[in-house]
């Protein structure tokens, strides 16, 4: 399809209608996949599947499956106040009967940031994920379908910040600073702080303060499967630490990523074609 944002728009409109049948679809979980997902010159995945390799995650998955979601803890009055501003974009399950106005980065092609990048914001929320170490930079590049974005995690031993936009600190990110290690042969650790406080944490609109520190645990548990959990301390905004997900990734077939964008000058030709149907403003006359 030519217009990204059409895209868009049809994905947005077919999420409100089959968005049960989608969170079905997504409950299967890797394993139950087909072969089709194995890459090229792989083989097929075998019962058991084969060991994962060593201390290491390269190449392209596909996910998130099976995405657990919460509990989240209470919140602080101050973490109250900052999640009623949120408005996020209505699904079917909401029961709304018609749309809803809502203040979604994602409606207005803000950056998702992270960790909300982790969930792949698309139709069947399956995107590819591409983990490529850095040769000879220390660092580990992830690489993201949806925005075709990517975060650097340092593997030097360097602590991310632990304050950001005060004087002497650096600058908050949206996808913030991360470093990693490995625990062992098959966990990759990776610790974030200094997010950019305007990214939601996750699809309802739960808010972060600049304050939160993030840590993600990357467990290959085998040639085909990665499961990720992602746990939160934020004291400003709740009142405990928590896990915020878990989920699986799988071995992409072709380990191949799209272009998925999200283009503001694609909506603004999207809204002045179709919810202007005079023609008003491309010379047509009313």
């Amino acid at each position: 399809m030519r217009n990204p944002f059409a895209k868009v728009i049809i994905a947005s409109l077919a999420v409100l209608i089959l968005w049960p049948a989608l969170a079905h679809a997504q409950g299967r979980g890797g394993r139950g996949l087909k072969p089709g997902y194995v890459a090229d010159g792989v083989p097929a995945m075998p019962n058991p599947p084969g060991p994962a390799p060593k201390q290491d995650l390269s190449g392209v998955w596909v996910g998130p499956i099976k995405v657990v979601m919460g509990p989240f803890p209470d919140m602080t009055a101050t973490g109250q106040a900052a999640f009623k501003l949120n408005k996020p974009i209505a699904r079917a399950s909401d029961r709304v009967t018609q749309v809803q106005p809502n203040n979604d980065p994602y409606a207005i092609c803000d950056p998702l940031g992270f960790p909300r990048d982790l969930l792949n914001h698309w139709l069947s929320s399956r995107g590819g994920i591409w983990f490529s170490p850095a040769a000879g930079s220390n660092r580990m590049l992830i690489l993201f379908e949806q925005q075709r974005v990517w975060r650097e995690v340092w593997m030097d031993g360097r602590q991310p910040p632990a304050k950001v936009d005060a004087p002497g600190a650096p600058d908050s990110r949206f996808y913030g600073y991360s470093s990693g290690h490995w625990d062992g042969d098959n966990v990759f650790v990776i610790d974030t702080t200094g997010l950019d406080p305007r990214s939601w944490i996750d699809e309802a609109g739960h808010p972060h303060s600049d304050v939160a520190k993030f840590q993600e645990r990357w467990t290959r548990l085998d040639q085909y499967n990665l499961e990720a959990t992602v746990t939160v301390d934020d004291p400003k905004f709740y009142a405990q630490p928590f896990q915020l997900m878990k989920t699986d990734y799988y071995w992409k077939k072709d380990q191949d990523v799209e272009e998925e964008l999200c283009l503001a000058s694609d909506a603004i030709e999207y809204r002045d074609r179709l919810a202007k149907p005079s023609g008003f403003g491309f010379g047509v006359k009313p």
